[in-house]
C-alpha cells in the first residue's frame, strides 16, 4: 500500500507557465515497506520489477508491495550503493564490501574487490563494469582491473552506458573516454574538462555530440569540442542525470531535483510537493515513469496525469468549491466555497468579502455570469447577490432568505433563479422576484423561446409561457435531474443513480450512458461542451470526457482516474483549461491534453503449487510440491494423482497498479480467456490426464493488454489403467479371452460332435457289421442254395434238354454275378474296411480278380502308407469310379497292359488307371452312362477326374485332397 503525497500536477510538457501549484509525486517510505529511507540506487529487471538499494538492505517492488532482502538472506552487506541488471536478468549489487550478484535464486559474492562499489553498468557482451578505487570489469568468471590512461594513480569519477551500448568513463585530470569495439577512445573536448570533478554524465539522445556533465560546481555541456557551463540557476551539487521519453533532462542534486525542458526549468523541492533532501539516483522505468531515490525521504514516483488542483494549500479556506465563474477582470476566476468567495488571478488566490454579517452569506452555492458581465452569487440562506461596478448588491431583501441552486439567462435576457422555494424570474423594473412555479428545481435549461426545462427530484418539468407541465419522456419520469445541457439537437440529462440520459429532440430517441459504458459514477453533477468539441462530465467519483460525435466515453490510456467528487453545476472553461469544483478543491484540466502512448503492463508467473490427496492408515494427507518461476521454462510432468494446481502470477503496471486485472486460460481445458479479474491466482482441481498450457495476460481497466503473455506447459500422466498401452493390453486380453472362449466353445462343440460322431460311427459300425453278417449269412446262404439247386436241377435234366440247361446256366451265372456284387456291398458295409489302405488294397484285389483269367497283365503300384479313416460315402464312390474304369478297360480297351497306381503329392491323393489299349473318343464318351457316372461320383466327393485317351492308351486319374478324406 502506498501513500500519495499530493494529488496536484501540472502539464509540464505542454504549458510554459505555472500556477504556483505543487506537483504530483507519490512517496514510498518505511511505512510502505521500504527497509530503510536512504535510497541510493534504482534499477528494473526483465519482469518489470523495481529493485531499490538502500543503506539498510535491498528491496524489490512490484507495484503493490516491497519484498526486502538483507544479510540474513545472503547479501554481502546491507549498505548497498549501486545496482544494475544484465541481459541474463542477473542483478549485480555494489556495496561497501564489494560486488555481489543475485541470480533470482540465491546471492553470490565476488572475492575481489572488497572496497566500496559506487557505480555499476553492463555492456552487450556480458561484461559488468564498476568503480571501486579504479575501474573493474568481470565476465562472471574473471575479474580484471582496467587502466585506461596508463597512469597508475588514475581516478575514475563517473561511469555510464549510452544509448548505443558504449561504456563512458570520466577520469579526473584526464577527461572523458569511451569503449568502442573493445578499444578505449578519448573524447576530444576542451582542456577545461580536466579541471572538473565529473560526478555523472549523459550522452544526449536527441542532439548529436551533446554531452551533459554533472560536476561538483554545477552543470556543464560539452558539444563540438567545447565545454561550457549551463543553467547557472542549478547551484546545488549534482549527483545523477537521466533523459526522459521526451528527451528532457532530470537532475538529482543535494537539495531536491531539477527538471529541464525547452519550455522551463523547474526545481522540485519541499515547497512544490517534493523534498529538499538529497537525490541520490533517478531512474526511468519501462513505462516511462520517473523514480527518484532520496537521502532520508525514501522513494518518489512522478507521473503526468493531466490535471492540477487548487486547495487550501494555495490559499483557499475551504476545499469545498461549490461554484465557479469568470471574474469581472480579465484572467480572473471566481471560486465559491462554503467559507466564502475567492478569486484566482496571476498565480495567486485571494479572498473577496461579501458585505454581509450573515454567516450563511459565506456559503456560496452558485456563481453565474450574465451577458452584461455581471457576477451573480447564490448562497445557502444568505441571499442572492450581484456584483457590478466593483460593488456587491443583494437583490432579495424583501424575500425570505433563499438558497439558490442555479441561475439562467434566457434568450430574452431574463434572469431565472432556482431556489428552495421554487423557480423565479427577476423583475428589474419592480426590483422583485416573480414566482413561476413552487416546484424547486435543481437545474434549469432553455430549449426554445419561452420554453424552459426545470430539472427536479421527480423528473424534468417543462415551463412554457410560465405554465408548468411534466416533460413527456417516460424513461425520465421520477428521476432526479441534477444537471442539463443542450448540445446541437440533443438534451443531456445528468441524473442521480441513473447516469447520463441523452434525448434526441428530433425523433424522441433516448440513450443512456452509465458506469457500464465507462463513466466514473452514475451521479452526474455537471455537463459542458468545450471549444474543441469535447463533452466534459463531472460525476460523483471523478471526471469523464465524451466524444461529441458518438457520445462514447474517451478512456484514459494509462488507466489512472482521479477519484474525486464533483459539485453540482460547478464547471467552467477558461482559455485552454476546464475547471471543476469538487470536494477537494478546484481541479483544472487542460482541455486538449497530448495523447500519451499507451503504457502496457507486464505479467509473470510466481509459482505453481501442485497438490495431491493421499490416504495413509485411514487418514487423508495433503502432499504439496511448489515449482518456482525458473522451473517453469520447461514442461512440468506430473503423476495422475497430482492434479490439483494453484497458479499465482503478478502483473507489473507501475503507472497505475490498481488498474491491473488478469485474464487467463488453460489450453486443453478452456477455449478462450477468462473475464478480467483482480485476483492474482487461480485454482484447478481434479484435472484429467493430458497436456496443458496455462496462459495469463495482464489487462488494465481501460483495456490495455500486457506486452507479453506468461505461459508454462505441464502434462499430467494418466494412471496406468488409462494409458494407451494398458488399453491395448486390455483390448488384446479381451480379444484373447474372446478367442479362447470361442475356441473353447468350438472345441467343446467339436468334441461333442466327434463324440456324437464316434457314437454314431460305433452304432453304424455295429449296424454295418451286423448288416454285413446278416446279409452274408442270409443272402449268401440263399444264393449258395440257389446255385446248388441249379446244379441239382441241371443234373436231373436229360442231355437232350439243352434249352433248359441253358436257362439253368443263366440262372447260375446271374447268381454268381449277384454274389460277386454282394461281395462289394459286404466289403463296404464292413467298418474295418473304412481306411485308405483297405480301399486301395481292395481296388488292387479287384483288378487282379478281374484280369486273372484273361490275357491282360494287370499291375498295381501303391506308394501310400496311411491309415486315414474314410467316410462310407467317400470310399464307396472312389471304389465305384475305379471298378467302372477297370471294367471298361477289360471290356473295351483290348489292352495287354493295365496298371493302377496310388501316390501322395502335396497332400493330394493321386489315383491313376492306365492301359495300352486302342483308346476312345473322350468327348463322345462323356455322353455315355459309364463316364457320366464316374464324373458324377467325382463331383460328389469334391475330387477332380481327369480322362486322357488316344491310340496309345487311356489314363483315368482321380485327384482327392486329404482334407476331403478326413471330413
Amino acid at each position: 500500500m502506498y501513500k500519495t503525497t499530493v494529488f496536484i500536477i501540472f502539464f509540464l510538457f505542454i504549458l510554459g507557465k505555472g500556477f504556483g501549484q505543487r506537483y504530483n509525486f507519490q512517496q514510498f517510505d518505511i511505512e510502505d515497506g521500504l527497509p530503510q529511507s536512504q535510497v541510493t540506487a534504482i534499477t528494473q529487471d526483465q519482469q518489470r520489477r523495481l529493485w531499490v538499494a538502500t543503506l539498510g538492505g535491498l528491496s524489490c517492488f512490484n507495484g503493490y508491495q516491497f519484498s526486502n532482502y538483507s544479510k540474513t538472506n545472503g547479501l554481502k552487506s546491507n549498505f548497498i550503493l549501486s545496482l544494475v541488471t544484465n541481459e541474463n536478468n542477473e542483478l549485480f549489487i555494489g556495496s561497501d564490501k564489494g560486488l555481489g550478484k543475485y541470480s533470482g535464486k540465491k546471492f553470490y559474492s565476488y572475492k575481489e574487490p572488497k572496497n566500496w562499489v559506487s557505480k555499476l553498468t553492463t555492456d552487450d557482451h556480458g561484461h559488468t563494469y564498476w568503480i571501486s578505487k579504479g575501474l573493474f570489469r568481470t565476465d562472471g568468471k574473471k575479474t580484471t582491473q582496467l587502466n585506461i590512461t596508463k597512469n597508475p594513480n588514475e581516478i575514475v569519477t563517473a561511469l555510464k552506458r549510452d544509448a548505443l551500448g558504449r561504456i563512458w568513463v570520466a577520469i579526473y585530470d584526464q577527461g572523458l573516454y569511451y569503449l568502442d569495439n573493445d578499444q578505449w577512445h578519448k573524447a576530444l573536448l576542451d582542456i577545461k574538462i580536466k579541471d572538473l570533478i565529473v560526478t555523472d554524465l549523459l550522452i544526449d539522445n536527441t542532439s548529436s555530440g551533446k554531452i551533459w556533465l554533472l560536476t561538483t560546481t554545477g552543470v556543464f555541456i560539452a558539444q563540438n569540442g567545447k565545454v561550457s557551463k549551463a543553467y547557472p540557476e542549478v547551484k546545488n551539487r549534482c549527483n545523477t542525470i537521466i533523459q526522459d521519453e521526451k528527451g528532457y533532462i532530470w537532475l538529482g542534486t543535494n537539495k531536491g531535483a531539477w527538471y529541464i525542458s525547452p519550455h522551463q526549468t523547474i526545481h522540485f523541492n519541499a515547497k512544490n510537493g517534493f523534498t529538499d533532501n538529497e537525490v541520490r539516483d533517478i531512474f526511468k522505468d519501462a513505462e516511462n515513469n520517473i523514480w527518484l531515490g532520496t537521502e532520508g525521504a525514501g522513494l518518489y514516483k512522478f507521473s503526468n496525469n493531466g490535471y492540477v488542483t487548487f486547495d487550501e494549500s494555495q490559499g483557499l479556506k475551504n476545499n469545498m468549491v461549490m461554484s465557479m465563474a469568470m471574474g469581472p477582470k480579465p484572467g480572473e476566476i471566481w471560486l465559491g466555497t462554503y467559507d466564502g468567495l475567492f478569486v484566482h488571478q496571476k498565480n495567486t488566490i485571494t479572498k473577496v468579502t461579501i458585505p454581509s454579517a450573515d454567516e450563511d452569506a459565506k456559503k456560496v452555492n452558485f456563481l453565474f455570469n450574465d451577458s452584461k458581465k455581471r457576477v451573480w452569487m447564490g448562497t445557502v440562506g444568505g441571499g442572492i447577490w450581484m456584483y457590478q461596478n466593483a460593488q456587491f448588491k443583494r437583490i432579495d431583501k424583501n424575500e425570505h432568505p433563499l438558497a439558490c441552486n442555479t441561475m439562467l439567462e434566457d434568450s430574452q435576457k431574463r434572469i431565472w433563479l432556482s431556489t428552495n422555494y421554487g423557480c423565479y424570474t427577476l423583475n428589474f423594473a419592480q426590483k422583485k422576484l416573480d414566482l413561476v412555479t413552487e416546484t424547486p428545481a435543481i437545474s434549469l435549461l432553455e430549449i426554445g423561446r419561452d420554453s424552459i426545462i426545470a430539472g427536479t427530484q421527480n423528473g424534468p418539468v417543462l415551463i412554457q409561457n410560465r405554465k408548468t407541465s411534466p416533460l413527456k419522456i417516460k424513461a425520465l419520469t421520477g428521476l432526479s435531474v441534477l444537471s442539463m445541457r443542450k448540445i446541437r439537437n440533443f438534451i443531456f440529462f445528468g441524473t442521480a443513480d441513473n447516469g447520463l440520459m441523452i434525448w434526441n429532440m428530433s425523433n424522441g430517441d433516448l440513450r443512456q450512458v452509465t458506469t457500464k459504458d465507462g463513466l466514473a459514477s452514475d451521479h452526474i453533477y455537471s455537463i459542458m461542451l468545450d471549444k474543441k468539441g469535447v463533452i466534459w462530465i463531472g460525476t460523483g467519483r471523478g471526471v469523464n470526457r465524451l466524444s461529441a460525435k458518438y457520445f462514447n466515453v474517451i478512456k484514459n490510456t494509462n488507466g489512472s482516474t482521479l477519484l474525486v467528487e464533483c459539485n453540482q453545476n460547478a464547471i467552467l472553461e477558461s482559455d485552454d483549461n476546464v475547471w471543476f469544483g469538487t470536494t477537494k478543491g478546484a481541479i483544472v484540466f487542460y482541455s486538449n491534453p497530448a495523447l500519451a502512448v499507451p503504457r502496457k503492463p507486464y505479467v509473470y508467473l510466481n509459482a505453481v503449487s501442485v497438490m495431491s490427496q493421499t490416504r495413509q492408515k485411514g487418514d487423508q494427507h495433503e502432499v504439496q510440491t511448489i515449482y518456482k518461476e525458473q522451473q517453469m521454462n520447461q514442461t512440468i510432468t506430473l503423476p495422475f494423482s497430482y492434479n490439483h494446481l494453484n497458479i499465482s502470477f503478478t502483473g507489473i503496471y507501475l503507472t497505475n497498479p490498481e488498474a491491473v486485472r488478469y485474464q487467463y486460460r488453460l489450453i486443453g481445458l478452456d477455449s478462450k480467456f477468462s473475464q478480467p479479474t483482480a485476483i492474482a491466482s487461480v485454482n484447478y482441481n481434479s484435472l484429467p490426464a493430458g497436456k496443458y498450457t496455462f496462459e495469463v495476460q495482464a489487462i488494465t481497466t481501460v483495456g490495455i493488454t500486457s506486452a507479453n503473455t506468461a505461459a508454462f506447459e505441464f502434462e499430467i500422466y494418466p494412471p496406468y489403467y488409462q494409458t494407451a498401452i494398458f488399453r491395448i493390453f486390455i483390448v488384446c486380453l479381451i480379444l484373447i479371452l474372446i478367442a479362447i472362449t470361442i475356441y473353447t466353445i468350438l472345441y467343446l462343440n467339436e468334441r461333442q460332435r466327434k463324440l456324437r460322431l464316434k457314437i454314431k460311427l460305433e452304432e453304424q459300425f455295429k449296424i454295418r457289421k451286423q448288416t454285413a453278417e446278416d446279409f452274408h449269412d442270409d443272402l449268401g446262404n440263399k444264393l449258395t442254395r440257389i446255385s446248388v439247386l441249379s446244379e441239382v436241377l441241371s443234373s436231373m435234366l436229360g442231355q437232350n434238354e439243352t434249352e433248359k440247361k441253358g436257362i439253368i446256366q443263366k440262372i447260375k451265372t446271374n447268381v454268381n454275378e449277384l454274389y460277386l456284387g454282394t461281395k462289394d456291398i459286404l466289403w463296404s458295409l464292413d467298418p474295418k474296411n473304412d481306411t485308405l489302405n483297405e480301399l486301395l488294397n481292395h481296388i488292387q484285389e479287384f483288378g487282379h480278380e478281374m484280369f486273372n483269367d484273361t490275357d491282360v497283365h494287370f499291375s498295381a503300384g501303391i506308394a501310400v502308407d496311411r491309415e486315414d479313416l474314410l467316410p462310407l460315402e467317400l470310399g464307396r464312390n472312389i471304389l465305384m469310379v475305379f471298378k467302372e474304369a477297370i471294367h471298361n478297360a477289360l471290356k473295351y480297351a483290348r489292352a495287354t497292359e493295365v496298371s493302377f497306381t496310388a501316390t501322395v503329392n502335396h497332400e493330394i491323393l493321386e489315383l491313376k488307371l492306365k492301359d495300352n489299349g486302342n483308346g476312345f473318343d473322350v468327348d463322345a464318351a462323356k455322353h455315355g452312362h459309364g463316364m457320366n457316372n464316374m464324373t458324377v461320383r467325382a463331383e460328389r466327393i469334391k475330387a477332380r477326374l481327369e480322362v486322357i485317351s488316344d491310340q496309345t492308351g487311356t489314363t483315368i486319374a482321380l485327384y482327392v485332397k486329404f482334407s476331403t478324406l478326413n471330413f
